[in-house]
């Protein structure tokens, strides 16, 4: 368990990091406080295949259940208010929380990174 968590912790942090090399010197919070949030989520759980993509409605946000807690771009974050999405959920945020930035490019160069 504890095993878990750390190597969870270990993939997360070499995500953003890679996120914030790939951004360079931008506003990486910014960008994933709000339309990137989904993307994130995403990102996250395709490479910690155990998590959960959940959603705060009230916010709205999206963030990642990792085996010790939410996470999103700040890192651990509190609970209240998330649930694990449905696919309502994920309809709604794919709709709703678009990037402003090139997700395909992203993608390839998180591939090539974590690969």
């Amino acid at each position: 368990e504890a095993d878990k968590r750390k190597a969870d912790i270990e993939i997360y942090e070499r995500l953003i990091a890679s996120i914030q090399d790939y951004f360079g010197g931008m506003d990486i919070q910014s960008i994933f406080l709000h339309e990137g949030c989904c993307f994130l989520a995403m990102i996250l759980h395709q490479y910690i295949p155990d998590s959960a993509i959940v959603f705060n409605r009230k916010i709205p946000h999206c963030a990642c259940l990792l085996s010790n807690g939410i996470y999103d771009i700040r890192g651990k974050i509190p609970s209240g208010g998330f649930f694990i999405a449905t696919s309502e959920d994920m309809r709604y945020m794919q709709k709703h929380f678009i990037p402003s930035f090139d997700a395909g490019a992203l993608v390839e160069y998180l591939n090539k990174i974590m690969n």
